[in-house]
């Protein structure tokens, strides 16, 4: 990427600062994708992004996706962060290698890198990958985002992304950090399922129908159904969709395993 990249004209700046305002509002998971898919979108169009973040405790880099094309599934996600050969694991490290925004596959003119890649973006759901990050006091990795179905990305898409990292970076921070800190009220809360409820509903919302919720937790197709009818008297809603978002927003479950459109029968 040039030094000399600039954005072309004050539209794009003013939606920079509109970016940058409507971060500080953002606190919870829901709130993030929804700030991603509307002031990031205009200057960034992207359909999926994974975030990665080191937790200040115990020092792991957590990766997890959020989605806005029902193609993009759970099984594509943790193929892509496989460890060793993971594109999303050797993307990290090119990061790494680079410190600067990595395109894959990389533009026309520059050195091909791995030959395998561009076949994996499209096997994975992905078709492209643009990513940069931010390195901990350690040099390991504090943040990293990677933004997939990007539109023809190029030296401008990198100069955003250099841009918009910090922020990203303590926004979904602040996400991370408000969904570790247990709440006033939590234990109400948490009551309100059952722990096989939860687990019905974890897989209610990574797309399974009753019959197959039924064969992964070995119950009866009825008892499964009994289940979900009973998440959403208890939560109040009317389909399965509903009892999802309503679950997400009272903290019961994250919205790390899914995609984000959900699937409602």
């Amino acid at each position: 990427m040039s030094s000399k990249t600039k954005l072309p004209d004050l539209e794009d700046r003013d939606r920079l600062i509109r970016i940058l305002e409507s971060s500080l509002s953002v606190t919870t998971a829901v709130q993030f994708f929804a700030w991603t898919q509307g002031p990031l979108q205009a200057l960034l169009p992207h359909e999926i992004l994974i975030c990665g973040h080191a937790t200040a405790n115990q020092g792991e880099f957590r990766l997890r996706y959020f989605s806005a094309t029902r193609y993009f599934r759970q099984q594509h996600f943790d193929a892509a962060c496989s460890p060793g050969n993971g594109l999303i694991t050797r993307a990290i490290r090119k990061w790494q290698q680079e410190q600067a925004p990595c395109l894959v596959p990389p533009p026309p003119g520059r050195a091909p890198g791995e030959p395998d890649w561009p076949e994996m973006l499209v096997r994975l759901e992905l078709r492209n990958l643009i990513c940069h990050g931010i390195r901990s006091p350690h040099g390991g990795v504090q943040s990293w985002f990677g933004f997939c179905r990007v539109p023809s990305p190029n030296a401008l898409t990198a100069h955003l992304l250099q841009l918009l990292t910090p922020c990203l970076a303590t926004t979904y921070a602040r996400v991370v950090a408000a969904e570790s800190e247990p709440q006033a009220g939590d234990l109400k809360v948490r009551s309100l399922l059952t722990p096989r409820e939860v687990e019905v509903l974890e897989l209610v919302r990574d797309g399974l129908s009753n019959p197959e919720i039924a064969g992964r937790l070995k119950l009866s197709t009825m008892t499964a159904k009994n289940h979900v009818q009973n998440i959403r008297v208890k939560l109040n809603s009317r389909t399965r969709g509903q009892a999802v978002a309503e679950a997400i927003r009272l903290g019961l479950i994250r919205p790390a395993r899914q995609d984000v459109h959900g699937n409602t029968e």
